[in-house]
């Protein structure tokens, strides 16, 4: 393949704009494959680790940078640094899966090789402190839920093996100056593996029962605040609170069981008291209207001086324990608060990395500032025997978090967001889309309130059932389909993440000359 070996730069950044055409909102899923198959042809090309990263870091930065541009919207620096971080640790798997490549191994184990390598990297960026799995490779095919279906049994990881074992399969088609029988044999390979997966998938979409029997009205608000105007533009934080009440009054029907305002739609800090502003007026609210209301907001933990204390919290000037969380608070008709701390929170914008490491290290006491305290409790809020969580925002792409409420018996999933912050960008249109996969990952509905948009309701198939314009203000009241079926995924959780990661191991093992 003389033009890859003498354009290098030129055909992986190539690469990178197609990889970035396959996701929302372009959806071009198809041009994943050639996509990878450029890039792990470009690492295998070179027997240096490093320069099989050189050669892949521009297609992953382009890819990057289309894919995911709308991060500098909220911060310029926090957007540019973590892209360019996250596209050198994607050259990564890439270059690992280029060694698997160089050692001529049978096609469908060095597919399963290259594609483990690449999975192992996904499960692994899920569980560390800068973790940013938006760009995971399955999550292109958020749009396309009849073709994968099967992420009820492998989760979203399972779609990025597939995309990986194919595009290896490519890439050994170009590698390959073989017979014409040969080439011919792995062509039937590419061909029956590429349609495998996606043909068991509409035999599932057509084949399973997601009609539900019961269903419950909800409702969701979208106030569309502007995040970035102090009191979101207000001359007092009261303001907005009354106006969040009288919208939702507005869509309210009899039965309605549960109400769902987004990420940060109570302006003022609400500090841990059922009598105080603004808890009392939204209280008073659950009691008129009979329901469960919940809703995002900044929220003071106190803790008790004589009981546990977390690690890395605050100090009152009296000396009291607290943390700040960026919190989901339930409020009921018989004046219980309930309180859900956010989990998975984004790195530097709402906490530092690393944080408890780096306060410890001498030298280093300067670091006081660490954001959000990071919650760890699975909660589903309730109302007359029906539960759901209201995962925030980031919450929301971590499936293995999400499915962990499920099976803890949550009915449905409500995602509770704010995706200003962004702007009419891709942004917004990515999170709505990917919670199409937790629909079907997990065989729940999902429903979303957006501070600006797009809120909505999403069905365990991952079909859309509903859903607004953006940056508009509106209410909607939706019949809600329960489910109680508990997928494979569910019950085990990324369980390809772990065979990938003892499989790859496994292969590395065989590239180090002991």
């Amino acid at each position: 393949m003389k033009t890859f070996d003498q354009y290098p730069i030129i055909w992986s950044a190539a690469a990178g704009l197609l990889l970035g055409l396959s996701f929302p909102p372009f959806d071009v899923f198809i041009a994943l494959f050639p996509a990878f198959g450029i890039l792990l042809y470009l690492a295998q090309n070179t027997d240096s680790f490093r320069r099989a990263m050189y050669l892949t870091f521009p297609g992953v930065l382009v890819w990057n940078i289309v894919a995911s541009y709308w991060l500098m919207f909220a911060t310029i620096s926090g957007g540019i640094a973590a892209i360019l971080a996250n596209s050198v640790i994607m050259t990564l798997p890439l270059a690992i899966g280029g060694q698997f490549i160089r050692k001529n191994w049978n096609s469908m184990l060095t597919a399963s090789l290259v594609a483990g390598a690449w999975v192992g990297y996904e499960f692994l960026h899920f569980r560390w402190d800068l973790a940013w799995p938006w760009l995971i490779a399955g999550n292109a095919m958020a749009n396309y839920p009849q073709l994968i279906q099967y992420v009820s049994v492998s989760g979203v990881l399972g779609v990025s093996f597939w995309i990986l074992s194919v595009s290896t399969l490519i890439t050994l088609l170009l590698r390959d100056q073989l017979s014409v029988l040969n080439n011919l044999r792995k062509m039937v390979y590419v061909i029956v593996w590429f349609f495998a997966l996606p043909v068991m998938s509409l035999w599932m979409y057509f084949t399973t029962d997601f009609e539900s029997q019961t269903s419950i009205p909800v409702v969701v608000v979208q106030p569309n605040y502007d995040s970035y105007l102090p009191n979101a533009g207000y001359p007092d934080v009261d303001t907005p609170l009354r106006e969040l009440i009288a919208i939702t009054d507005s869509a309210m029907t009899f039965g309605t069981r549960f109400v769902f305002w987004p990420e940060n739609a109570v302006q003022a800090d609400i500090h841990g008291t059922t009598t105080r502003y603004p808890s009392v007026r939204m209280i008073e609210a659950a009691r008129f209207w009979n329901t469960t209301l919940v809703t995002g907001a900044t929220w003071y933990h106190y803790y008790d001086k004589d009981g546990a204390i977390p690690p890395y919290s605050r100090y009152t000037s009296t000396g009291d324990p607290y943390n700040i969380f960026n919190a989901a608070l339930a409020y009921y008709p018989d004046q219980r608060i309930e309180t859900y701390e956010k989990a998975n929170l984004v790195p530097i914008v709402e906490r530092l990395p690393f944080y408890g490491f780096l306060s410890t290290l001498p030298g280093v006491q300067w670091i006081r500032w660490m954001g959000y305290g990071k919650g760890s409790e699975v909660v589903n809020f309730s109302s007359d025997g029906i539960s759901s969580p209201a995962l925030i925002c980031y919450d929301s792409v971590f499936p293995d978090w999400v499915r962990k409420h499920v099976k803890k018996g949550a009915d449905f999933i409500a995602v509770i967001t704010n995706d200003g912050w962004w702007g009419d960008t891709s942004g917004h249109t990515q999170h709505f889309d990917f919670a199409r996969i937790r629909a079907v990952e997990t065989h729940r509905t999902v429903v979303r309130s957006a501070n600006n948009g797009i809120s909505g309701m999403i069905l365990a198939n991952g079909k859309v059932a509903a859903k607004t314009e953006y940056w508009t203000r509106t209410a909607l009241n939706l019949e809600v389909p329960l489910h109680t079926k508990i997928t494979l995924y569910t019950r085990y959780g990324d369980w390809i993440g772990w065979l990938s990661l003892f499989f790859v191991i496994a292969g590395m093992l065989t590239l180090i000359d002991f």
